[in-house]
């Protein structure tokens, strides 16, 4: 007998417009992992309008009015890279009529089949998977798109979690000119991770966040006062290389965009994808989770896409990630503090907060 198994939770499904699906839990087994594959057709090879990832709007996991996880595609996206620190088996195609994938890991536990950290539906009533799309919010505007959720569940071994990591975005805010911005963190549940994104299309993280300090009580102590290039400094396990390859389609003009997982620090090598030299092509690295192209024809490529902080965030481990009785516990703590300051570069674009705590049963 099997210790696991995959279940196909919600069959791949077709849309032609924006959709919101409410996926019922009916698996008693213990969960693992939620695995959520979306696909969309391209209409086009330019422009990127953004990030394929952008096309889930959001993913929220809920018992009745308890909220479990709740994401949007982009911090979810970044998230699991952070979580595993491996790079997601998808397919960025930037051509028209192909489909590209992306897909986005769930994670209940420090890793895949941890024993003593699952989503045990059990333990809730009314356990459901909510996404939502926004079809032709990135890649190349598509016009048709699919949808399918597995689950790695446990099945012949038998085990008692002892709880479930979740992940929710506890604020987001338009950010001033070399402004703070003050959040009060939850001190209901130990943290694991914190994850700050802030991106601006075309500059770099480390042009929009200045600083990211976290503390507690009035200041009491401090925890970190750093820059994200800091921050990435410090935790390079963390905050490690992202790379992956990509297809698009460059044209005879001065420049196309196209938007890539990494935002700072980065750098593009293409290849034209023919048998003969037909044209120059060449890139300008990536800026804000997008890459610039030149061509002195129109042709397609394939590119390797390599960089930091996907999705225009970093992350911030807080303890030994492995360990539970390490991480960050607040309780008991009158403030834990978040004092996020801008640059001015940063001025009217969004910035968003997420924690990713330890849950118990």
């Amino acid at each position: 007998m099997s210790n696991y198994r995959t279940s196909k939770l919600f069959a791949l499904k077709s849309y032609n417009a924006d959709a919101v699906e409410l996926i019922p839990i009916t698996i008693s087994d213990p969960i693992s992992r939620l695995l959520i594959q979306f696909e969309g057709q391209n209409v086009g090879s330019t422009p990127t309008v953004a990030h394929p990832a952008a096309c889930i709007k959001k993913i929220e996991l809920v018992d009745g009015s308890d909220v479990l996880f709740s994401l949007d595609g982009l911090e979810a996206y970044a998230l699991q890279f952070y979580h595993t620190k491996t790079l997601p088996s998808d397919y960025l195609i930037y051509l028209n009529d192909n489909w590209f994938h992306v897909t986005f890991k769930l994670d209940f536990g420090r890793w895949l089949w941890d024993p003593d950290l699952a989503l045990d539906p059990k333990r809730f009533n009314n356990l459901q998977l909510k996404i939502e799309t926004d079809q032709d919010a990135g890649g190349c505007q598509p016009d048709n798109s699919k949808l399918q959720v597995m689950a790695a569940v446990f099945d012949g071994k038998s085990v008692s979690p002892a709880g479930m990591l979740t992940a929710r975005r506890i604020k987001q805010y338009t950010m001033g000119s070399a402004s703070h911005e003050y959040t009060d963190l939850p001190t209901d549940r130990k943290i694991r991770k914190l994850m700050i994104k802030a991106l601006k299309v075309g500059t770099e993280l480390c042009q929009t966040m200045d600083k990211i300090k976290l503390s507690e009580d009035f200041d009491k102590k401090v925890i970190l006062d750093n820059s994200p290039d800091e921050i990435d400094r410090l935790y390079p396990e963390e905050n490690a290389l992202y790379e992956e390859g990509f297809y698009a389609a460059a044209r005879d003009i001065a420049d196309d965009y196209f938007h890539v997982t990494p935002s700072d620090r980065g750098q593009v090598v293409a290849n034209q994808w023919a048998t003969t030299i037909s044209a120059y092509l060449s890139t300008y690295g990536i800026v804000g989770m997008r890459t610039r192209v030149r061509s002195s024809a129109s042709i397609n490529f394939n590119a390797i896409a390599r960089g930091f902080n996907p999705c225009s965030t970093v992350s911030i481990p807080l303890g030994d990630e492995w360990d539970p009785a390490d991480w960050l516990d607040p309780s008991g703590l009158k403030q834990l503090r978040l004092d996020l300051l801008s640059f001015s570069g940063g001025s009217g674009s969004n910035a968003e907060i997420v924690v990713q705590q330890y849950r118990p049963y």
